[in-house]
């Protein structure tokens, strides 16, 4: 807290007005009657995000604008919905009390994601990232772990430094190299997120056409051996739960194709013919 000296006629006034944004967000929790652990848990997120010793004239409405696309980048759920207003909330309050000049708290909406429904294999724009509403959600929690590591490392790295010998400081290093490596995810699925195109398939009963987001039920010609995949985006691809990129050979070779037909994929055992069983 810092004081401010203000000054009415022949009067100085001593006004202790918080100066950081965790001090605000302190003096604002502290004014209301009741708080649960979702208000916490997001005013928490919103202060690690910005910078918990970030100074408030410093907070700029392209500050909160990036923050509320990063939550609202999860989707026009009423989980976004309710996170981005308890900032706003806070905003609302900080202006009303002077601790900010301008209302930030406008700038504080909700992005609504684009969305699509398909069948086949529909085209999407080159800087677009379609993805299945199940790997979008994964991402979006993926999202919030990795956001919560930043204040644990960012003390274990504080800790290391505390060492005066820097030079072999093993700990350090590791610490440093490890946020790096989340604050990069961070960065990545931000990214994805920002530009994602939420696929819905077609209802099972329509469901003809292999495309983003289907399963397919399909059988080596050859073999005779039965296999169940879903065609996803590259991004959620997963061969350990049967999730084929839409660009693998088994993924390129599946889309478009209709149930009862047949596709031919190379692999690396070579050239493989498939009988489409079923899709949903």
């Amino acid at each position: 807290m810092a004081v401010r000296m203000l000054l009415r006629g022949d009067n100085t006034v001593e006004l202790n007005e918080p100066t950081t944004l965790l001090s605000a967000v302190g003096v604002y929790v502290g004014s209301l009657k009741d708080t649960d652990d979702a208000v916490h848990n997001e005013l928490s997120r919103f202060v690690g995000w910005c910078g918990p010793e970030r100074d408030l004239a410093g907070i700029t409405p392209s500050v909160i604008g990036g923050y509320a696309d990063s939550v609202a980048g999860t989707g026009t759920t009423p989980l976004a919905a309710e996170r981005l207003q308890v900032v706003r909330k806070f905003l609302t309050y900080a202006k009303k009390k002077g601790m900010i000049e301008i209302n930030l708290a406008q700038h504080v909406r909700i992005r609504k994601p684009r969305v699509r429904k398909t069948q086949g294999s529909q085209a999407v724009d080159r800087d677009e990232v379609a993805l299945t509403p199940e790997g979008h959600a994964q991402l979006v929690t993926q999202l919030d772990e990795l956001k919560s590591q930043r204040v644990p490392l960012a003390v274990e790295i504080q800790k290391a430094a505390a060492d005066k010998d820097v030079r072999e400081n093993s700990p350090l290093e590791a610490a440093r190299e490890q946020l790096g490596q989340v604050e990069a995810r961070i960065r990545e699925i931000e990214a994805t997120l920002l530009k994602a195109v939420i696929l819905y398939p077609k209802a099972a009963k329509d469901a003809v056409v292999v495309g983003l987001g289907t399963v397919v039920w399909v059988q080596d010609v050859d073999s005779g051996r039965k296999s169940r995949y879903t065609v996803v985006s590259a991004s959620e691809a997963n061969p350990m739960d049967s999730k084929i990129s839409d660009v693998s050979p088994l993924g390129k070779a599946f889309l478009g194709k209709l149930k009862g037909g047949e596709a031919q994929a190379e692999t690396p055992r070579g050239t493989v013919r498939y009988k489409i069983l079923g899709v949903s």
